[in-house]
């Protein structure tokens, strides 16, 4: 519905056939269709009010099933395009009933300037006299420049370039960068160790870092104070125990802790651009919050959750302040395969989601300019940076891989983010050895290998990799020879797992376009797909009812089952399941969470636990074989695989293995014909801090 006709908005020029609004500097901005044809319609209908059924049907045909989310984006992108421009809100928000522009616009054809649509000027206005001569001087001072300009070349654009600040011996993590620039603290943590702060002075790149904390506790996420003396940081007990948010004094090298955090995820928190309120994530109250602030300039104050008002249906996990104060930058969670960045404007409450399908964000920062966000991605199975400028709604990607963590960056355009290249990959350790097994590569790739299942009928592993560019179901011998990939989804996959007869693979996906999960069957001789709708929007770790006739899956912290033949839905634990394994009629047995035990659910649907959580730590990480249980058991600096006889009772100690090898949450998988068992691991995890010149943040 755009006309050709241009007009002034303030001193913009507005041209809806160029789809752009231009500043009296020069400046051009490019909007999309169908905010133009709303700036453009406001303006026709100014100075009346104009309801969203207006707008709708007229920007939208009426199709208010469309409209209705469009045009709160339109509105959104407008609102922030032109405030950035004006220095000022041009649009009014009347609530409940609808819009108005704050100005009167003016047709470019009442103005002596507008000469054409192609060169708009700003409106004419005439200066006082008594200033002429200043604008006069400053005018030949400008053409001097242009001289010059004319005479001296440009400065060189920025190549990009990468410098290694840490190199070897652990994982050197999340980067923070001090106000004045000069120190970089991070988490380091060394092999065999738990992660300890340290702080490098960046004008004396040959002096060691600095340790800066001393405890067995796992000190993680740092962040610098405005007064670039105190850190806050979180640090969380070995295994078991809390996680707290503390404040570190890196001259006396005291600390305090100042709240308690979710010690099953990683801390996520930013200092508002005055100092006084820390911000961070943790767990969501009934009201769908989960953001919390805690005062800095009252020592009695308690963290206090910040009330909800969009999206409080998603989890928030990172967040970042832009440096002008006006937005804050958040990421939300609405399951494992659905992670994407929204923009929180702080004056007015509104919240605008800004990527779409995302999987898993590595961190989030902002350019100084506030109008420029940088964020690590994990996709396709690659950690990847990105550049999301919120102005002109674009994003570019950095052409960077093993990004993760960026700090903010800095006045000159760099900025610090930590590097790692391991990936996972597949493993195996001999359980009918006479001495204790070693584990042995089952794949050594710079692909990604995950999530292995093994299929006695079929003699075949099912596992998940990126070997074709896609994280895809794959099939391999037990030996990891004859691959086939199974799908083509260019999508997202997660949990494959055989049925007991071999016929299906049952596991969870989301295509690119789409948000929610599905569980998906693959019948692996013909290769057709068939969707469960289970009526929930993510789905856990699966596994399969002892005779084939359902699916188990995990969904908000309990476990359902789901019949392939009629799509009915049972929820079968009402106290807690994150995993269960049902080999027989009346051996369910099931985790309910890292640290929870191991349970059985008995066939009248009461529940017994068979080990406690000091004994039984692992999430998902173990396996029924038999009459035994395999299971990987995390302890202070150790990690144990151990065996459970379900018989008499007894836990032995198998092997014990370095504790960054395997992770609790590893998914594990039992080979009864070459009596095995087979993991997904770590090979050699380490991450070093560097850091980057680029020319997408100069």
């Amino acid at each position: 519905m755009t006309t050709q006709h241009s007009f002034y908005l303030a001193e913009l020029f507005v041209n809806p056939a160029e789809l752009s609004i231009h500043t009296p500097a020069g400046q051009v901005v490019s909007l999309q269709q169908k905010p133009m044809d709303v700036l453009v319609f406001l303006a026709q209908q100014y100075p009346a009010l104009v309801s969203r059924q207006q707008l709708i049907d007229n920007v939208w045909g009426g199709n208010v099933y469309v409209g209705e989310k469009a045009l709160t984006n339109a509105i959104w992108q407008l609102r922030n395009v032109l405030q950035q421009l004006a220095q000022m809100d041009l649009i009014c928000t009347v609530r409940k009933k609808g819009y108005r522009l704050a100005v009167a616009p003016v047709p470019s054809a009442l103005s002596d300037d507008a000469t054409s649509p192609n060169h708009p000027q700003p409106v004419k206005r005439v200066m006082p006299v008594t200033r002429r001569p200043l604008y006069l001087f400053a005018a030949i001072l400008l053409l001097a420049g242009g001289v010059l300009l004319f005479y001296y070349p440009t400065a060189t654009p920025v190549a990009t370039e990468v410098t290694v600040l840490t190199n070897g011996n652990g994982r050197a993590m999340f980067p923070s960068l001090s106000a004045d620039e000069r120190y970089l603290v991070f988490s380091w943590r060394k092999f065999e160790a738990a992660s300890d702060l340290y702080s490098l002075d960046l004008t004396e790149p040959d002096k060691p870092a600095r340790q800066l904390t001393f405890t067995p506790d796992d000190e993680s996420r740092p962040l610098w104070a405005k007064d670039g003396r105190h850190v806050y940081y979180s640090s969380k007990t070995a295994v078991y125990g809390e996680c707290n948010i503390m404040q570190l004094d890196t001259v006396t090298l005291h600390s305090q802790k100042l709240a308690n955090c979710n010690r099953h995820s990683t801390g996520y928190m930013d200092i508002t651009p005055d100092g006084r309120y820390l911000a961070f994530s943790g767990s969501m109250n009934t009201d769908g919050s989960s953001l919390y602030q805690l005062d800095l300039q009252n020592p009695e104050a308690k963290p206090q959750a910040v009330p909800c008002t969009q999206n409080c249906q998603y989890l928030i996990r990172d967040l970042a302040f832009s440096p002008d104060g006006r937005y804050l930058a958040v990421t939300r969670r609405a399951h494992r395969l659905s992670e994407d960045i929204y923009l929180h404007n702080l004056a007015s409450g509104e919240e605008q989601k800004l990527t779409q399908g995302e999987e898993d964000i590595l961190g989030l920062s902002w350019h100084p300019d506030s109008q420029r966000l940088l964020f690590g991605a994990l996709q396709h199975g690659k950690r990847q940076g990105f550049v999301l400028n919120i102005v002109e709604g674009t994003s570019a990607s950095l052409q960077l891989d093993n990004f993760a963590w960026p700090s903010r960056v800095a006045s000159n355009g760099e900025v610090y983010f930590h590097n790692s290249k391991s990936v996972p990959q597949l493993a195996y350790l001999p359980l009918n050895s006479a001495v204790s097994a070693a584990v042995f590569p089952l794949t050594a790739n710079e692909a990604r290998y995950e999530a292995p299942h093994y299929s006695k009928t079929r003699h075949a592993l099912a596992y998940v990799s990126n070997e074709s560019g896609y994280m895809e179901i794959w099939q391999a011998d037990a030996e990891m020879e004859n691959r086939r990939q199974l799908t083509q989804l260019h999508g997202m996959v997660k949990y494959p797992q055989w049925s007991n007869n071999g016929r299906y693979i049952a596991f969870v996906g989301r295509l690119p376009t789409e948000e929610e999960d599905k569980l998906m069957l693959l019948e692996v001789q013909t290769g057709k797909l068939t969707q469960l709708n289970t009526g929930v929007l993510w789905h856990g770790r699966l596994s399969w009812w002892f005779d084939d006739s359902a699916v188990i899956f995990a969904y908000d912290g309990n476990l359902f089952s789901v019949d392939i033949a009629t799509s009915a839905v049972e929820q079968l634990t009402l106290k807690g399941g994150a995993w269960g394994q049902m080999p027989a009629a009346e051996r369910f047995y099931f985790s309910k969470g890292r640290n929870r035990g191991l349970w059985q659910l008995l066939p009248d649907g009461t529940e017994q636990q068979l080990l406690p959580g000091s004994v039984f730590s692992s999430r998902t990480a173990w396996t029924v074989a038999g009459q035994s249980i395999y299971f990987l058991q995390q302890k202070p600096g150790q990690l144990l695989v151990s065996q459970y006889d379900t018989v008499s009772g007894k836990v032995e100690d198998l092997i014990l293995l370095p504790p960054d090898l395997l992770h609790p949450h590893s998914i594990m998988s039992y080979d009864a014909e070459q009596q095995r068992l087979i993991f997904e691991l770590s090979v050699h995890p380490s991450a070093d801090l560097q850091r980057l010149q680029h020319p997408l943040l100069q």
